[in-house]
Parts: C-alpha cells; sequence; structure tokens
C-alpha cells in the first residue's frame, strides 16, 4: 500500500479516537508555539529590522573608563567628540565604512499652542542616516544646513507629529524645544521599541555639543575625554570588526603611554557587536547563552514528545491484535512501518497548523510584555520620563515563515522517532501473540 492510502486511514483513525488525536494534535501545537514564541524574542535581539537594518555589522562603543595613572579604580562614562574626533574622525579606519555619535536626553516639545509633549530626543550628525535606515513618511533627514543655529530643522516620528498637532504631515510646523525654535523637515515612521539603539522620536542636530563638553570639563574641573556619546560603527562585512578593534585599541593604548599623560582611558566593555551588546544586557556571554537557548528548545520539544511516545506505545498495545491479523494476512513489516508513519505523519501537520495559529496569537497578545523584554540605551531614557508613550509594534513582524518550517520539520522527525519505537516492539512480537492479545 502507498504512504497516501495509510494518510487516508490515519484521517478515519482520526476521527475514531478523538481524544487521543486531539491531546497529540495540541501537545505538538503548543510546543512548536512556545518555541517560535522564544525564537521570535531572540530575533528581536539580533536580527537586522527596521530601522537597525545593519545590526550584522555594526560595532558599538558604549562605556569609557578613565584613571589617574597609577592608580586603582577610575570613572566611567560615555564618550566625547574630542574622543571621537582625535581617535576615529580625524584618521582613517580600515574596514570603518561609517560612524555617528548619538547623545540622548528627555526632551519636551511645544507645538505653536503652547501644549507640551514629553518625548525621547536624539542629538545626531550627518552621517546618523547611514547606519540607521529610517522610512521618511514626509519631508527629508537633517542636513548640513539643518545646524543653522538662527533656523535648526528637527525630524520626528509618526506619533509625535500626531500628539503635537493631530495629523502627520507636519513639515515646516515650528516647534520649542528648551525655548530653542526649531521647523520640522522630515517625518518619519516610528520606530520600535525593540530597536535598542535607533530607538528616539525626535531627531535633532547636535548643536549643543561644544557647551555639553565644555559644562562637564567644568564639572569635573580638568581636560576630560568622557563625554555623553554613543558611538556606533558600521564596518564595511563582519570581517572587518577585529580590525576595526586593533585600530581603535592600538591608538588608546599610543595615547595612554604618552609621557605628560596623567590620565588613562580604557573601554569600559571593549568594543562589543550588537549581538554582543544584548548578550551583555542580559548577562551571559555567547556560549552561555546559546547552549541555555538550545536547552530551552529541546526541553519544551522533547518533554511532550517523551509523554506522546507513552501514548503511542500503549496505543500500539491496545493495537496489537488489529496488527497481527495483518501480518497473518501477509503484510510485511515495511506496511505497518509506512501505517504508523501515515498516522504521525497526519498528526504532526494538524499539530503544526495549530501551532501557527497559536503561536500568531502568542505574539499578538502578549506583543507588549514581549517587547519589553528587549533592553536599550534610549529605553531607558525613554521609561526614566512616566510622561512619554512610546509606541507599541507587533512582535509578529519579527516572525519568520521560514524559520517556523524547519521547527516543523524537526518535530516531525521526533514525532515520527518516538512512534517508530513502540512500532519496532510491534514488528517483532509473533504473530499469534499479538493476535491473542485481545483476549
Amino acid at each position: 500500500m502507498k504512504l497516501g492510502m495509510y494518510i487516508k486511514e490515519a484521517w478515519y483513525d482520526l476521527r475514531k479516537s478523538r481524544v487521543y488525536s486531539a491531546v497529540y494534535i495540541i501537545g505538538t501545537g503548543f510546543s512548536l508555539a512556545l518555541v517560535m514564541a522564544y525564537l521570535t524574542v531572540q530575533s528581536m535581539h539580533f536580527d537586522n529590522s527596521y530601522p537597525e537594518v545593519h545590526r550584522d555589522r555594526m560595532l558599538v562603543i558604549p562605556t569609557f573608563v578613565e584613571a589617574q595613572r597609577g592608580s586603582e579604580g577610575g570613572s566611567n562614562a560615555r564618550v566625547s567628540q574630542e574622543f571621537i574626533d582625535r581617535f576615529i574622525r580625524n584618521e582613517p579606519v580600515e574596514g570603518l565604512e561609517a560612524l555617528t555619535a548619538v547623545a540622548y536626553e528627555p526632551a519636551m516639545v511645544v507645538n505653536d499652542l503652547g501644549e507640551a509633549v514629553s518625548s525621547v530626543a536624539s542629538n545626531v550628525d550627518t552621517e546618523y542616516w547611514k547606519v540607521f535606515e529610517l522610512d521618511f513618511l514626509y519631508g527629508h533627514a537633517l542636513s548640513e544646513t539643518s545646524w543653522n543655529q538662527a533656523a535648526p530643522e528637527a525630524v520626528v516620528c509618526g506619533s509625535l507629529a500626531r500628539a503635537l498637532y493631530g495629523r502627520e504631515d507636519i513639515v515646516g510646523e515650528r516647534i520649542f524645544i528648551n525655548d530653542r525654535e526649531f521647523r520640522v523637515c522630515g517625518v518619519v515612521r516610528d520606530v520600535p521599541q525593540t530597536a535598542s539603539f535607533a530607538f528616539s522620536q525626535l531627531w535633532l542636530p547636535d548643536l549643543d555639543g561644544d557647551a555639553r563638553s565644555a559644562g562637564l570639563k567644568q564639572f569635573i574641573g580638568r581636560p576630560t575625554l568622557l563625554g555623553e556619546y554613543f558611538v556606533y560603527l558600521l564596518a564595511r562585512d563582519r570581517s572587518d570588526f577585529r580590525a576595526i578593534r586593533e585600530t581603535l585599541e592600538g591608538r588608546l593604548e599610543r595615547y595612554n603611554n604618552g609621557s605628560d599623560v596623567e590620565w588613562v582611558y580604557s573601554y569600559q566593555t571593549g568594543i562589543p557587536s550588537v549581538r554582543e551588546m544584548a548578550l551583555r544586557w542580559t548577562g551571559m556571554t555567547s556560549a552561555s547563552f546559546t547552549w541555555i537557548g538550545i536547552g530551552i528548545m529541546f526541553f519544551i520539544l522533547l518533554i511532550p514528545m517523551i509523554n506522546l511516545s507513552g501514548m503511542v506505545g500503549s496505543r500500539m498495545e491496545a493495537r496489537m491484535s488489529e496488527f497481527g491479523v495483518r501480518k497473518s494476512f501477509g503484510a510485511w513489516r515495511g506496511d505497518v512501518l509506512q501505517q504508523i508513519t501515515g498516522e504521525n505523519l497526519l498528526l504532526t501537520l494538524l499539530g503544526g497548523v495549530l501551532g501557527l495559529v497559536l503561536s500568531y496569537l502568542l505574539l499578538g497578545v502578549f506583543s507588549e510584555q514581549l517587547n519589553g523584554m528587549v533592553p536599550g540605551e534610549a529605553m531607558a531614557t525613554a521609561f526614566s520620563m512616566e510622561e512619554v508613550e512610546a509606541a507599541v509594534f507587533s512582535v509578529r513582524d519579527f516572525f519568520r515563515l521560514k524559520l517556523y518550517v524547519l521547527l516543523l520539520a524537526i518535530v516531525l522527525v521526533l514525532n515520527i522517532v518516538s512512534a517508530l519505537i513502540p512500532a519496532a516492539k510491534v514488528i517483532r512480537r509473533p504473530i499469534t501473540d499479538s493476535l491473542n492479545s485481545a483476549k
């Protein structure tokens, strides 16, 4: 008999053994949905997505350590524009395609009517738009002319535009931030919370960079390379990461070895990639994270499979006389194996359809909670302001159908293996024992 015939038989048997079939399908579906939810959260951390479409090629300089030569300990902060100019911009870096420095801050935005809206602002440079690719709904990005102190420009996200003026197309409208007037030159699609580095609601030209640095030096009482900027480095290729790190670390080491240098500096966490940065937020190393992830997936998948294997074994025992009759009429071992394979194939595919539906439901219902599982510096700034309302995006955007099909194929193999183990017992059992098992 062909496998298709056994699948037809399996469909008939499915309707006859409804409780067994329901437990098998639901168990498989829930396993798939839970593992897919876990993988989707990881995709939010690491996969290229709007507007961080170059995550796989990005390095980050998050924090810097300053210590007096010969002393233990030191102060840590972000870096200054002086550091960026001296160690990165003024000399070419092999393998570096672009870089941007961003200073995040809370901002109270006021419209023409004096109505104020809290937001998260990013003070950026002209290179920002090369590293992070935002979708412009109206207008254009900040350009060299946006730095005009008399008439500076700003870019806002769609939700902030609606909050200020009740519509998204507000290009040309005035907004006021810290008593300074800006003209809106562009409106972008909202940035999801899952974009840990690019999240913002307002993008401003970095007009106060010099004043910011001068204020910090005055506060410390001496010159310093510490500042308020996160630096994002876009490599031409992942293979250039090592060269970029070695170049920047070498330049800093040469600076520290200068005879007239009293204060020395170091990268507190090195120069991590986006993936490494996300792992540090979780408090795990890459190896431990990988093994824990594998363990979680196998635990979620194998426990139901073990239970289903027990159910299949019990069901095989109950059907022993049926298989004995088939063997007595000349059915060979392959026929029995094909029948069992066809039955489990049908049940697993039905469980796969249920798992797909449950995955979409799970990712939709718990979208806000799953969004909150992706940390970020800009988000820390956002949630330190109770008035800020950041848009929550559907986690379904990170659902990968190809990944689900691959996962379903793995589950299919596990299910069939779990069914063939008791099937082997059926095949080896003598015909007379099988026929007498019903007595």
